[in-house]
């Protein structure tokens, strides 16, 4: 029988397949022999986070129209970035935690365009000066279960809720006169969110992770895909204190029909996270 699933299930198939495992060859080598595990009932992380990144963007009008799909690094102007993200996690049983992470992009440019972009309802025309502010916040709340545990490593699945929210902000001054969009869009609802993490103890102070999250939907507002990647190493220079260097990939995708907004949005970004963490 063929397969009939939808491309972006098959592909989050393959992606949690191959995880999996990555994470089974890496943690479970019987060669990998570590410290013992340290863990700490509560933990928080705060972190400077270089983006790169890469936005694309399409508005459709209210009757319906298609917008023109733009990139706004390119088209707009913007640069890459550096923001802060938090991370924390409570361990409230042996194998049972909850953790929430929250991060925030916001980015302003002022630019004079090469090309003619419809966004919304407005037309921009070539060499319109647009001044422009692009925010993206996103929060995770998930619970999580260590399903395999040894002395130096353990691994862990998740089940949460992902929210991110976009807002997009245009305004331009063109020879026929005031040119005007202020526009925002949201998700409007957590979405599902399934994740997989490994953590390994290579000595008493430096312990290494690896997480990954994604999920798929297709419901009557929303049809689309995210992933989330991210490795990182930690040196625990006393008990409760220390500091970690590691890097984060996001890839977002997703077609939205709602009253206030209708079109696409799709949002990649990655970079190096170097944070201080406090466990207790």
């Amino acid at each position: 029988m063929p397969n009939t699933a939808p491309a972006t299930v098959r592909a989050g198939a393959s992606r949690i397949t191959a995880l999996v495992g990555l994470l089974g060859a890496c943690f479970g080598a019987p060669a990998m022999a570590g410290a013992p595990l340290e863990t700490d009932r509560f933990s928080v992380e705060l972190g400077t986070f270089l983006v790169s990144t890469d936005t694309k963007v399409r508005v459709d009008g209210t009757a319906g129209e298609a917008g023109t799909e733009f990139d706004a690094e390119k088209t707009l102007g913007y640069n890459d970035s550096t923001r802060f993200r938090l991370d924390a996690a409570w361990r409230f049983a042996e194998r049972h935690s909850v953790t929430a992470m929250w991060f925030d992009n916001t980015r302003k440019s002022t630019r004079v365009i090469d090309r003619e972009i419809t966004v919304g309802d407005v037309t921009y025309p070539v060499s319109a000066e647009i001044n422009s502010k692009f925010s993206t916040s996103i929060f995770d709340l998930a619970y999580e279960y260590v399903f395999l545990k040894r002395e130096s490593w353990e691994l862990a699945g998740s089940f949460g809720l992902h929210t991110i929210k976009f807002g997009i902000d245009l305004q331009a001054q063109s020879g026929s006169g005031q040119a005007a969009l202020s526009n925002d869009v949201s998700t409007g609802a957590p979405l599902p969110l399934f994740g997989l993490r490994g953590t390994w103890q290579l000595t008493k102070q430096l312990q290494l992770n690896a997480h990954a999250q994604y999920f798929t939907l297709s419901i009557d507002q929303y049809d689309g895909e995210v992933l989330d990647l991210r490795a990182d190493a930690t040196w625990m220079f006393s008990k409760h204190f220390g500091v970690g260097l590691g890097y984060n990939k996001f890839d977002f995708n997703v077609d939205i029909a709602r009253p206030k907004f209708t079109g696409s949005l799709g949002w990649k970004y990655g970079g190096g996270l170097l944070f201080v963490r406090a466990g207790w």
